[in-house]
C-alpha cells in the first residue's frame, strides 16, 4: 500500500509518500481499497503541530474516505467484500488501503459518486450536529455561516436550505456569486466589510439565531454581538492559528490572548449561548453520531444534499493540495485521489 505521511512538523513539503505492507482487518474491522480522501483543515493544523491529539510524526493523516471493501473481519456482519462505502478513519485515510471499525462505515448512497462519498462524512456530520443537535435550528430562523465557501460551510448551506432557513454567509468576494447560487441570502466579504453592521442590516437590527464559527478569537467576539435573543454561537475550530506555512509561536500566543471570556451572568442576562463542537472528541456519544448519519442519509435520498467538490489532486501532490487550501483558493471540498490511476 501507499500512504502519505507527515515526516516532521512544518510546511506542506513535509508530506511524503511511503510504501508499507497492507493492513489486516481485526475481527470488527473492514479493509477498504480507498479511491478518494477528503482533506480537512484539521489535518493542516496537525501538520503544523497545532492540533491537540494528532499523532506525532512520522504519521499518516486523514479522517474520511470512500472506496470498496476488500476484506472483512470475522465479526463483521453489516458489510461484505465489494461493497462501496464512505468511512471515518482516525488518522489513516491518506492511504490506498484503510482498516476501520465497521461502525465507522456508511454505505455509499446510490446517488453519490465516489468523489462525493469522500467529500461527505466529516463535514456533513459536523454541520448537522452543530445545527440540529446543539443549535436546534428550525424553519424560518436565520443562520450566519462563517467560512461559507469551505467544506463545512457549503454543507451547512444545503442543510439550512433543506430546513427553509435564512442564510447569511461570510467569505471572500470572489465566492459570493457561487454562494448565492447555493442559496445564501446575504453574502459578506469579511476582508472589506463590517460583518456586525451587515448582519444587523440584513436582519432588521434583530441579529441571527445561530452562528457557526471556525475562525477564532476576535471573530468570536463579533459573532457574539451578532446573536439575537436566544441566539447560539457554536465554535468548532480556530483558523487564526494557521498563519504562514508552519508553526509560529508569536501567532499562537496572540491568538490565545485574543480569545473572549464569557461570564455565566452575562450569558443569562443577554439570553445568549456559546457552545463548542469537536467531532473527534465524541467518544461515548456514538449513538448521536449515528442519529446524525441517519438524518443525513434521509436528506440525501430526498435529493437535498450534494457535496460541493472544488478540486481533486493525485495523492502524490498532497503538499500542493494542502497549500491550495491554506491559500484559501477552494470553494467546497478538496480531495486526494488514491485510485489506480492516481500517480
Amino acid at each position: 500500500m501507499k500512504e502519505v505521511i507527515i515526516t516532521r512538523y512544518g510546511s506542506p513539503e513535509v508530506l511524503q509518500v511511503r510504501e508499507r505492507r497492507n493492513p489486516t482487518p481485526r475481527s470488527h474491522e473492514v479493509l477498504v481499497r480507498n479511491q478518494f480522501t477528503g482533506i480537512n483543515f484539521s489535518e493542516i493544523m496537525a501538520r503544523m503541530r497545532l492540533y491537540p491529539g494528532a499523532p506525532k510524526p512520522p504519521a499518516c493523516l486523514g479522517s474520511e474516505a470512500c472506496g470498496i471493501i476488500e476484506q472483512v473481519g470475522r465479526e463483521v456482519s453489516q458489510f461484505k467484500p465489494g461493497d462501496k462505502v464512505m468511512l471515518f478513519s482516525k488518522y489513516k485515510s491518506y492511504a490506498t488501503h484503510i482498516c476501520t471499525d465497521q461502525n465507522l462505515v456508511i454505505p455509499l448512497p446510490e446517488a453519490f459518486s465516489m468523489q462525493e462519498g469522500a467529500a461527505f462524512p466529516l463535514v456533513y456530520v459536523t454541520a448537522y450536529m452543530m445545527m440540529f443537535d446543539l443549535g436546534n435550528f428550525r424553519e424560518g430562523e436565520t443562520i450566519l455561516i462563517h467560512g461559507a465557501g469551505g467544506g463545512v460551510g457549503t454543507a451547512a448551506i444545503q442543510l439550512a436550505k433543506s430546513m427553509g432557513g435564512n442564510i447569511i454567509g461570510t467569505s471572500s468576494q470572489w465566492k459570493h456569486e457561487k454562494l448565492n447560487e447555493l442559496g445564501v441570502n446575504h453574502c459578506i466579504d469579511y476582508n472589506t466589510e463590517d460583518v456586525y453592521k451587515k448582519v444587523k442590516d440584513a436582519t432588521g437590527n434583530r441579529g441571527v439565531d445561530l452562528i457557526i464559527d471556525p475562525v477564532g478569537g476576535n471573530n468570536w467576539k463579533i459573532s457574539y454581538k451578532c446573536l439575537a435573543k436566544m441566539g447560539k454561537l457554536i465554535v468548532y475550530g480556530d483558523q487564526n492559528f494557521v498563519k504562514g506555512k508552519s508553526f509560529n509561536f508569536f501567532v499562537s500566543m496572540k491568538e490565545l490572548l485574543s480569545m473572549p471570556k464569557y461570564k455565566p451572568i452575562d450569558l443569562m442576562s443577554r439570553n445568549k449561548s456559546v457552545m463548542g463542537y469537536h467531532l473527534g472528541r465524541l467518544d461515548g456519544a456514538e449513538e448521536k453520531i449515528q442519529r446524525a448519519v441517519n438524518g443525513l442519509l434521509r436528506l440525501v435520498n430526498e435529493g437535498k444534499l450534494s457535496p460541493v467538490i472544488d478540486k481533486v489532486f493525485p495523492y502524490t501532490q498532497s503538499a500542493e493540495a494542502h497549500q491550495y487550501i491554506q491559500d484559501r483558493k477552494n470553494f467546497g471540498k478538496v480531495l486526494l485521489n488514491f485510485g489506480d490511476n492516481a500517480e
